[in-house]
């Protein structure tokens, strides 16, 4: 079709011989200006941002915003320390518009990808007021030269040709002066602004500040960029708005090494405030060591400052710009932080799926209800979610000495400790957040309980939230099955009950759990005041003892030999005491005491020694030669060893007392196995069907065969039971607890020829 056209024009002037050809220009109103600042740059806070990008792409490291809103009208100046512009640059690029000088894909000094490349984002002024005064200085054969230009955009009216309107421009030659540009709009509606345009603007300049400086194949090195904002008339003042940014996730790090070495870390986050903590270790070759980090996991419910970043910047955020960078002196050290660069080796343990905590950290989350030591590293985030930079500088210098191209440190010493106190910073934080989602889960419960308590009208106690939800549930379906058919009504009711009676049982089991967990701490508490009492009776004990030795140098065979047997007894049961007293206080005290090297067979023995009674008594033999003298396990506490070592011998022992008259015998083997410790617990009792090998690990689980305590109602004293335990069925569920904490396990296995039962222990 169109060559039909040019075909019937190419004849027009055979056709027409009269026909005068003419040349047409396209015209411009000056009402173009106003579509173009006005319509395309949609409210003052876009052509606001759309300046800053300007600035972004022309190489600034650091623009000032400054928002005067009076009555009189507002005044709005952004300037920056980019590459300006000389005279000739003015005239052929900002005075051109919609140029295509800023088409290539990365600005010319660092290698950004540009933010703009339309050529209008100049009109934008025209948002934010009646006039503009731009001010560049450029650099120019060695020098530097300034130029002004004024634009009264109230001369470009409509019905008036944009390039008849001419303006006056000053240029000078200055020295020593700085590249840079600065305009100033004055004359803007101040109604046009508002608190939520405000947070646009912050949102918008945030992801430019999230650049903290990058190397890029053929460019000077990026510095990064920021922004200060000002804004009197609002009310807010951001020196660097990076430091915002920071502070806009779910929490920051705060890290500061002193003089003597002391390392301290604090967290403010959400729904725990500010927590702090101290590195056990003091390390001198990071004095000066500071480190700001912020933690931005990427959901909306875990954003503090929804007027600095949203849940869709942030994830631009944290994919250009996420990591902890490491700084000398003011200045980058690669690759730590790049994308390839895992320097803290936080995305290695979530791909190994790591779940428990140094052994520096786990006495600490212990302490935190509803924080499982031994799965807090299942809520690490990624590496790329932690921002923000380590700063080397004052008397750690000293330490660190990066490579010649800045590609890490010669020495690797001072990075290893480096490494050591960030991470165990970023795990702390880790602990915490876990704990604040515990807390949240339980406000969560409570509304929850207290919307239920609205709708029947009546108070509800918490331990009556399931049944009373259950009630309401049972109501509310019955009512809507009424409606249905005879036959689809009688499904569905049969599928209600069923799914209560379930919920029902669970809630049940939970809360007999809990009750039986409530009697344990009671229990602790009492023996721990009875061990106090027993200290005062051991200085008693001394005190008979001594006035016994007394009395006896006085009288005469056999009744000085009766006394010395009696002396002798009091010994032996201060001693014994004193031995149980020294296991009850490792109970009391275990938060204080840090994870360690353990040497087993010492601990052994101390554990069998606490049944000396029962096993005097009872005739039983307990034979530990299969365990090496030098075999060690952990780190671990060693309560918890001694939990695990006395819950398995009571087992054993219990076992063997109920199996009758048989021989009474346990052994302990233990060998190391690469890096673990395998130990045995084996005995002649009762035994237990490998159909149950696995059920005695639930809580309350004390004897799925009822072989155990029927044999021990014929055989045991009821004086007995107390020292061995009166099977409350938690004793396999908390070793196993224990094991699995420390990377350890625990399980029954078949037993060699002629024992009953073989509990197997691995240990780390």
């Amino acid at each position: 079709m169109r060559r039909k056209v040019a075909g019937l024009f190419t004849f027009f002037p055979k056709a027409y011989p009269n026909l005068i050809m003419a040349e047409l220009k396209f015209s411009v109103d000056s009402a173009l200006l106003s579509e173009l600042g006005e319509k395309l740059v949609e409210s003052p806070h876009i052509a606001l941002v759309e300046l800053v990008k300007n600035a972004y792409d022309a190489d600034a490291s650091k623009v000032e915003v400054t928002i005067f809103i009076k009555a009189t009208g507002m005044t709005t100046v952004v300037s920056d320390d980019g590459s300006g512009m000389t005279f000739e640059d003015v005239k052929k690029y900002w005075m051109r518009i919609a140029t295509t000088h800023k088409r290539g894909s990365h600005s010319p000094r660092y290698g950004r990808p540009r933010t703009g490349s339309k050529g209008i984002g100049r009109f934008a002024c025209r948002r934010l007021g009646t006039k503009l005064q731009h001010e560049t200085i450029g650099a120019l054969n060695g020098s530097y030269e300034e130029t002004k230009v004024e634009f009264p955009w109230s001369q470009f009216e409509a019905g008036g040709e944009v390039t008849e309107i001419t303006l006056e421009g000053n240029r000078k030659k200055v020295q020593d002066s700085e590249t840079g540009t600065t305009l100033i709009m004055s004359g803007g509606p101040s109604e046009l602004w508002d608190k939520r345009g405000y947070n646009f603007l912050k949102r918008q300049l945030a992801v430019l500040t999230a650049n903290r400086g990058r190397k890029r194949r053929g460019y000077e090195e990026d510095p990064g960029f920021n922004v200060r904002l000002i804004a009197p008339g609002i009310d807010e003042n951001f020196e660097n708005l990076r430091d915002q940014l920071i502070s806009a996730g779910w929490g920051d790090i705060e890290l500061d090494v002193d003089k003597a070495g002391a390392v301290h870390c604090s967290l403010t986050a959400m729904n725990v405030g500010k927590r702090n903590v101290t590195f056990p270790k003091k390390l001198p070759i990071l004095s000066g060591v500071k480190a700001r980090i912020g933690i931005m996991p990427d959901k909306s419910s875990e954003i503090r400052r929804k007027d600095i970043v949203s849940q869709a910047s942030l994830k631009r955020i944290l994919d250009d710009w996420g990591g902890v960078f490491v700084k000398y002196q003011g200045f980058r050290v690669y690759p730590y932080g790049e994308p390839s660069n895992d320097w803290l080796q936080i995305d290695r343990d979530r791909g190994l799926r790591r779940t428990a905590l140094s052994p520096l950290l786990q006495p600490f989350a212990s302490k935190l209800r509803g924080v499982d030591p031994g799965r807090a590293l299942l809520f690490l985030l990624s590496s790329r979610a932690y921002i923000g930079d380590v700063e080397i500088s004052g008397d750690s210098t000293r330490h660190f000495e990066p490579k010649a191209s800045r590609e890490g440190f010669v020495d690797a010493k001072g990075i290893q400790n480096l490494t050591e106190v960030v991470r165990f910073a970023i795990d702390w934080s880790t602990i915490y957040r876990e704990y604040a989602r515990s807390l949240a889960s339980r406000e969560e419960a409570e509304k929850a309980r207290e919307e239920l308590e609205y709708k029947i009208e009546k108070e509800i106690e918490p331990s009556a939230v399931v049944t009373s939800a259950l009630r309401v549930v049972e109501s509310e379906v019955k009512s809507l099955a009424d409606r249905l058919p005879v036959n689809e009504r009688q499904q569905v009711l049969r599928s209600l009950r069923t799914a209560t009676t379930a919920i029902a049982r669970h809630e049940a089991s939970n809360l007999e759990e809990r009750r039986h967990l409530q009697l344990v701490a009671s229990t602790s508490t009492l023996l721990l005041i009875f061990s106090h009492e027993v200290k005062s009776l051991l200085s008693w004990f001394e005190q008979v003892r001594i006035s016994l030795d007394r009395i006896k140098q006085k009288i005469k065979d056999p009744e000085a030999k009766k006394l010395a047997d009696i002396a002798g007894e009091f010994g032996d049961t201060k001693d014994r005491l004193i031995e149980l007293l020294s296991m009850t206080s490792l109970i009391s005290v275990p938060r204080k005491a840090d994870p360690a090297r353990l040497t087993l067979l010492p601990r052994l023995q101390r554990a069998i020694r606490s049944f000396d009674l029962i096993l005097n008594g009872y005739d039983i033999e307990i034979n530990d030669e299969g365990v090496n003298k030098s075999l060690q396990v952990g780190p671990m506490l060693e309560a918890e060893l001694f939990a695990v070592l006395l819950n398995l011998l009571s087992n054993a022992i219990k076992s063997v007392i109920a199996a009758g008259g048989r021989r009474k015998r346990v052994e302990v083997v233990a060998e190391r196995r690469n890096t673990k410790v395998v130990l045995n617990i084996r005995d002649s009792g009762v035994g237990i069907s490998e159909d149950h090998y696995e059920d005695v690990f639930a809580p309350f689980s004390a004897d799925p065969d009822n072989k155990l305590y029927s044999g021990l109602d014929a055989s045991l004293n009821p004086e007995d039971e107390y020292i061995i335990g009166t099977g409350s069925g938690l004793g396999l569920s908390i070793a196993r607890e224990i094991l699995s904490y420390r990377n350890g396990s625990i399980r029954f296995v078949k037993p060699p020829t002629g024992w009953m039962a073989d509990v197997e222990v691995i240990i780390p």
